[in-house]
């Protein structure tokens, strides 16, 4: 029983870290819509690579860009 309660915590770790990397980096890709003037650039870097990572426009006609 122990055995699927481990596979089962590994799995909302694993899900909840994706989901936590994908909403940080959809807050800064589409907050910092003109980076000189919204964001530093390294935040907007970093919010670029956690959005492409997790999967970028996962419904690419809701795209506001």
């Amino acid at each position: 029983m122990s055995r699927y309660i481990k596979i089962f915590a590994v799995l909302v770790i694993i899900i909840g870290s994706y989901l936590g990397i994908r909403y940080v980096g959809a807050v800064i890709h589409y907050a910092c819509a003109v980076p000189e003037e919204d964001c530093p650039p390294p935040f907007r870097i970093v919010g670029n690579l956690g959005f492409v990572l997790t999967g970028g426009n996962l419904v690419p006609f809701w795209t506001r860009n």
